[in-house]
């Protein structure tokens, strides 16, 4: 009688994800991505690379590596790989496995992260708690640095807004002085001084007659791009000056202080790369990277209501301030 063989078992993807999983939260240190003795993955072919691949998915990877050790890379749970393979651990060893991942995660996920754990596994609370509390401390820190940022970005603004208003200021009063001048010259010739006024060009009009405010835009500014800077700092240095100015410009504009906005702009255009983004009334396909809009929008005709400013850079365009549009 013929000896019949059993086929061997065929372990489904998932089946492998979750066993990765297990034997990572098991383990108190780093293990082995790969190989038979140790590792998560017995090889790296077949299903084995597919769950491998699903591991370290760009939008939620499972694992996360941390090093290599004798050529065979090391990897820890993920947060995505803690929220999948808790219901596959034992209670009392939650505390511990979750305590370890989320010590180690951006903090900017560690109290939804323990919420999750503890929703699922109450008795998980008693270790975490005093994470929990360190986590709440560091966020409402960051939150205060984030005002100071913000005030003192608001006074540089202000202080900016101020200097050029007085600029503009000095500006007028050095016109009115040359003109006194003129005429005083004028009338010594024997000539009438309003006569001279009556041939002096008119003042500029800063407001169309349809109320839009006046755009002034070099006609090669499309081509120009900002030159390249060797360090990250010296490009957030540029990028805050910009941020300044186009803040500024806003002000301005929101205010209807017409001279103010123009002396911006001509500040503005002389920044190899600064550009306007849109043009008053155009019709334009909506972009959330440079439109925003007080309605909510993913595509489609928008109107522009109000400029904004980017900065062509080498590598892309910095947005310091998007432009207002409205649907159509």
């Amino acid at each position: 009688m013929a000896k019949t063989t059993k086929s061997p078992k065929v372990v489904s993807i998932d089946e492998l994800i979750t066993d990765a999983l297990i034997k990572a939260a098991h383990s108190v240190h780093p293990v082995k991505l790969m190989g038979k003795e140790g590792g998560l993955f017995a090889s790296a072919s077949g299903a084995n690379k597919a769950a491998i691949a699903a591991c370290f998915d760009p939008e939620t990877p499972l694992l996360q590596s941390v090093g290599k050790q004798d050529r065979q890379e090391l990897v820890v749970l993920a947060p995505a790989g803690l929220e999948r393979v808790l219901p596959h651990l034992p209670p009392e060893k939650v505390g511990a496995v979750a305590k370890a991942v989320i010590v180690a995660a951006p903090l900017s996920v560690r109290a939804k992260l323990i919420q999750k754990v503890i929703s699922q596994v109450p008795a998980a609370a008693g270790e975490l708690n005093a994470i929990l509390e360190e986590t709440i401390a560091a966020e409402a820190a960051e939150a205060e640095a984030r005002i100071r940022t913000a005030q003192q970005r608001r006074a540089e603004e202000h202080d900016t807004q101020q200097a050029l208003q007085r600029a503009l200021e000095l500006i007028r009063q050095r016109q009115q002085a040359r003109l006194k001048a003129l005429q005083r010259e004028w009338e010594a010739e024997g000539q009438d001084p309003e006569e001279l006024l009556r041939l002096l060009p008119k003042p500029h009009r800063t407001t169309p007659d349809d109320g839009q405010k006046p755009r002034k835009r070099r006609e090669d500014s499309s081509k120009d791009t900002a030159p390249p800077l060797k360090t990250q700092e010296e490009i957030d240095f540029r990028r805050q000056e910009c941020d300044r100015l186009a803040a500024a410009w806003r002000e301005a504009w929101d205010d209807g202080k017409h001279e103010a906005q123009d002396y911006l702009e001509s500040a503005m255009w002389n920044i190899l790369g600064f550009r306007m983004i849109g043009e008053v009334g155009a019709i334009v396909d909506f972009d959330a990277r440079y439109h925003e809009c007080d309605q909510p929008l993913m595509s489609g005709k928008v109107r522009v209501i109000r400029p904004g400013w980017l900065l062509k850079e080498p590598k892309g365009d910095y947005v310091a301030l998007k432009a207002v549009v409205t649907t159509l």
